[in-house]
């Protein structure tokens, strides 16, 4: 197939859709032709396989160009579908079929977290992508029941995330044994709540330090924004963004990773954790309780004794460690990257055929 891209999340390779978008065309780039829209140049040039286009580096015109420019791209590179794996679809797009991805309605469900602009476009531009796509793709069950309600009676098909794999490993080492948070450092993500967990575990004997992974977002510049604990406390490492090498070394050499986000449409540390046989600590609704499964210890992430609690639980009770990690690296099994590429071209090519 000849498919255009939606490229814009690889401009941010940290992020969830970022990480989604590079491991599914990566695995598809071999066998069908890839033609990647970008809005603006990227600061990096991509390895994947592909013809690139992109607009002006004028950011203030990366809206007309994501709306107008890529659909006639589209038409010029007589593509057979078009791809959007971030929630939008240009609105310009008429004849061609499109799949889109939803990865989550923060917009609705947690709309105080997200910064004003991308909450005024989630909330503008998803329900009229979900309107025109021929095919939805979620990335969880929990995804895919909140946005039943836009997509008419169209089936929408759900295709889990799955861990990152580096082709080698940097070791890490930490004076003491540790948690791991992987995430943007954003209100969503509840960085406080774990904070404040974590200090009121310590405060009643939790020996552990806490590492925390991944770059600052709007509204919560890392630890600077975190009033619930000394910075200068070497208990807590803020690693920042890192590379998929070293982040494999952080989490084999970690007791468990803490995810207690507000929301999450899935939650891909989780998947990673569990992969490198590690429990989690997640927040127990929706998406985050469905991938975690039998592999964690579920949380209240508006109350910072009960993920308090859960520090204690797993760095104190080994033999709950040890029947959460096993039952983590059982879990993992059923998320794979090659599975949800596969499933991916298959909803592309039923776009291509639709009635």
């Amino acid at each position: 197939m000849r498919i255009a891209v939606d490229g814009r999340p690889l401009r941010h390779p940290f992020s969830g859709i970022g990480v989604y978008t590079r491991e599914i065309l990566a695995r598809i780039a071999d066998d069908h032709d890839l033609f990647i829209y970008l809005d603006r140049r990227p600061a990096q040039p991509s390895d994947l396989k592909g013809t690139f286009r992109s607009g002006p580096s004028r950011r203030l015109n990366g809206f007309v160009t994501a709306n107008v420019a890529f659909a006639h791209w589209a038409r010029h590179d007589r593509v057979d579908v078009y791809f959007s794996p971030r929630h939008h679809l240009p609105l310009t797009l008429r004849h061609t079929p499109a799949v889109v991805t939803i990865h989550d309605m923060v917009w609705r469900v947690a709309p105080e977290t997200m910064h004003p602009l991308n909450r005024l476009l989630d909330t503008a531009l998803m329900p009229l992508a979900l309107a025109r796509a021929d095919r939805v793709i979620a990335v969880s069950a929990d995804t895919a029941t909140r946005i039943a309600e836009y997509c008419g009676r169209r089936d929408v098909t759900t295709i889990n995330n799955a861990p990152r794999e580096a082709s080698h490993v940097v070791p890490f080492t930490h004076p003491r044994p540790y948690f791991l948070f992987v995430g943007t450092k954003e209100p969503r993500k509840n960085l406080r709540g774990v904070v404040e967990g974590f200090r009121r575990a310590s405060a009643t004997g939790l020996d552990h330090g806490l590492v925390l992974v991944g770059p600052a977002g709007w509204g919560e510049p890392g630890l600077r924004g975190v009033e619930a604990v000394n910075p200068a406390d070497e208990r807590i490492v803020d690693l920042g963004p890192i590379s998929d090498e070293r982040l494999t070394g952080v989490y084999q050499s970690s007791t468990a990773l803490v995810l207690a986000s507000f929301y999450e449409g899935f939650g891909i540390p989780l998947v990673e954790a569990m992969h490198h046989g590690k429990p989690v600590i997640t927040s127990g609704t929706g998406a985050m309780a469905q991938v975690a499964g039998d592999a964690g210890i579920l949380v209240d992430p508006d109350n910072p004794a009960s993920i308090a609690r859960a520090f204690l639980k797993l760095a104190k009770d080994r033999e709950a460690h040890r029947r959460l990690a096993a039952n983590a690296r059982r879990r993992s099994r059923a998320f794979s990257w090659d599975r949800a590429a596969q499933t991916t071209i298959d909803v592309l090519d039923e776009a291509t055929n639709r009635p």
